[in-house]
């Protein structure tokens, strides 16, 4: 009679069990973006004026988290820089004279894959806002200054980051998609708060981020 193995499955590798967690993680990722994607389309037709405009914001917003989750599949450990994050938003819709109207300005700040998602949808919302209404969208007039640091604040450091729109007056927009992720999405997903100040020579937007929320495990799914 052939003696029945009491062995157990062989022990994975290094590289199985590595291969194994990344794929895990992309997993969760991916199902945490999904989540987020089926928000935006939903919420971004809620806000759209036109079918016009329904799409053109659409495929914009889309194509900031479709950018993320791309470079996030590259690896567990893919961070994401924050300058980079405004700068490619600013470049990509052309917006003003670059340099020669914003500037950016602050200290190295990398972030996971969620709180570049959510930080990538504001800084769309932003320069968007800015072109179709702001200085960004102005010939010769003001500019745009970004400004951003990390201090140490009661419960840790804190990221806080100023928008300011300087050289042209600035009215309370209607509350939209930019509103829904200044006030849902950053308080939901990143804990953070938000000012908008809005006056005759312009308009400020202040954040305040727990560093906690950008570098720790991925938050969960996106604001339904």
């Amino acid at each position: 009679m052939r003696a029945r193995s009491m062995a157990g499955p062989e022990p994975q590798t290094q590289t199985q069990s590595d291969a194994a967690a990344h794929l895990g993680e992309l997993s969760r990722r991916l199902g945490n973006s999904y989540a987020m994607l089926r928000s935006i389309i939903r919420r971004s037709a809620e806000s759209a004026t036109s079918v016009e405009s329904f799409a053109w914001h659409l495929e914009g917003r889309l194509d900031v988290i479709g950018r993320i989750m791309l470079a996030a599949m590259r690896g567990p450990d893919v961070s994401f820089d924050l300058c980079r994050l405004i700068e490619t938003e600013l470049s990509d819709q052309h917006a003003g004279g670059g340099g020669d109207t914003w500037s950016l300005n602050g200290p190295p700040v990398t972030m996971n894959s969620a709180g570049a998602e959510v930080l990538g949808l504001l800084f769309y919302e932003l320069v968007t806002n800015s072109i179709e209404h702001g200085i960004l969208g102005a010939e010769d007039v003001g500019e745009l200054q970004v400004t951003w640091r990390v201090e140490q604040g009661a419960d840790g450091e804190l990221l806080h980051l100023d928008w300011i729109e300087r050289g042209a007056p600035a009215t309370s927009a209607r509350e939209g998609f930019g509103s829904m992720v200044l006030e849902g999405m950053l308080r939901y997903q990143l804990d953070a708060e938000a000012t908008r100040e809005f006056g005759p020579e312009g308009v400020r937007i202040s954040l305040s981020v727990p560093m906690r929320s950008l570098v720790q495990d991925d938050a969960g799914p996106a604001l339904a």
